[in-house]
């Protein structure tokens, strides 16, 4: 009863603060997917899987009640017709029952419900952007406060062991030789989503921070949060998310065109995340990364069983067939459960060839596309963004939940979404006497 509860009270709350603005809906339904992980963990009914589906229920319905402006629509014209192609075609196979039915409802998480981020991701405009940085800012440090307080405390006396966190009790490798230390998943589903979700912040944390109308208070407030996501990466443990965090500042370094002043500041904010790590042992997983390694993860990832999936099911093996992304009260009536360590794999297995070569195409069409510079404020965090986006669609041939997770793909999709955008640039004409402000894309 509880779950039902928490999904009808997300529903209602993120649909009411969609009513109020846009950008609104979208911090709401992030705070829902930031504590998703924690309150399931806590509340481990059937429905507790849903809340955070139920948050994305009242976004919708409060967006599709609003009528879009004509420069919203401007922004949204490249994306939409994607965004179509994208939805049908797993809509046309939920029709076609190879799965379960309730394992097919379940597998249009992935395959449909999280796609109209990419719709959202370039409709809100750079003040929204600001925005919605702030709000992660400021959830960010609630996580890092739960994060430390697990790293105190102790996981059990927020993350009590049931069948839904057996996957958190089971990451206790963080240090070698010694089983009993466990990685930190904060409020998160688990300690990978923490990390992924912090690295994902860092593209609005950085490009709102730079912004020369930033107030003293906000300024400060970014720079606490940026330490927050870096130390969050770490405090999670994934050697992955590590590895593009450090890409991420090589990129911000090297090619975000960075003021002196500004390069200044987050080198101190580097060096104190990593004097930090530097003397805590556990922080140091992503240090037992090697070469064999990788190599073992990408022959497992994609070796000829791919090929064999290609071969075997040409049009998927109906939507949730993947296997990755249904829960443990479904798994049972899944058929023919094929799972592979390849979320390209994954597509592959719901969608089939055809599904698979549509999201391959709006892939390339989306990073290959993109406008190769973005004027205004948020050119720093653009070029974060396009990064960020290159590197997780580039390496999600190592493993799957790239298309699951929880809020993170969502954040991935939404900076996706604002990739596809065209830029926009302003211009006044007068007509009667009447000066009249109009746009037009660029390029």
């Amino acid at each position: 009863m509880e779950s039902i509860l928490l999904c009808v009270g997300a529903f209602a709350a993120v649909h009411w603060f969609t009513n109020r603005s846009l950008v609104a809906g979208l911090r709401a339904i992030i705070a829902v997917g930031y504590f998703y992980g924690i309150v399931r963990a806590n509340v481990p009914q059937t429905a507790s899987h849903f809340i955070f589906d139920a948050g994305i229920g009242g976004l919708y319905l409060g967006t599709w009640l609003k009528s879009l402006t004509p420069v919203q629509k401007l922004r949204i014209r490249k994306v939409r017709g994607w965004v179509i192609c994208l939805i049908a075609w797993p809509l046309v196979l939920f029709f076609v029952p190879v799965q379960d039915s309730m394992v097919q409802l379940v597998g249009l998480r992935s395959a449909v419900w999280f796609v109209p981020f990419l719709i959202f991701g370039a409709l809100i405009d750079d003040e929204e952007r600001s925005q919605l940085a702030l709000w992660l800012a400021l959830l960010n440090l609630v996580a890092l406060g739960f994060g430390l307080a697990e790293l105190s405390l102790g996981i059990p006396r927020f993350y009590p062991h049931n069948v839904v966190t057996e996957l958190i009790y089971r990451q206790n490798d963080v240090v070698q030789g010694d089983r009993s230390i466990f990685r930190i998943p904060a409020i998160f589903v688990n300690q990978a989503s923490y990390s992924a979700t912090m690295v994902m912040s860092i593209p609005f944390l950085a490009g709102a921070w730079v912004q020369t109308e930033r107030t003293r208070q906000e300024k400060l407030l970014l720079s606490a949060a940026i330490i927050a996501a870096l130390l969050g990466v770490f405090l999670g443990a994934s050697r992955s998310q590590a590895i593009l965090l450090f890409i991420q500042i090589a990129t911000l370094i090297s090619f975000a065109k960075i003021k002196p002043k500004h390069l200044l500041a987050f080198g101190a904010v580097a060096a104190l995340v990593g004097y930090w790590v530097y003397k805590q042992p556990r922080l140091q997983r992503f240090s037992q990364l090697d070469f064999n390694i990788v190599e073992a993860r990408v022959h497992v990832s994609a070796n000829e069983s791919f090929l064999d999936a290609i071969v075997d099911y040409p049009l998927g093996n109906g939507l949730g067939g993947g296997g990755s992304s249904i829960p443990y009260f479904l798994q049972g009536r899944l058929k023919n459960a094929v799972v592979l360590e390849n979320e390209y794999a994954h597509i592959l297995l719901e969608l089939g060839i055809p599904g698979l070569l549509l999201w391959a195409a709006f892939i390339i069409m989306a990073i290959a596309d993109a406008p190769s510079e973005r004027a205004g404020p948020w050119r720093v965090g653009w070029r974060l963004s396009r990064v960020t986006v290159a590197l997780y669609f580039c390496t999600a041939i190592l493993g799957v939940g790239l298309m699951t997770s929880i809020p993170s793909t969502c954040m991935l999709l939404f900076m996706t979404g604002w990739m596809c955008a065209p830029k926009l640039r302003r211009f006044r004409m007068t007509a009667d006497e009447t000066e009249l402000c109009a746009y037009e894309t660029m390029g």
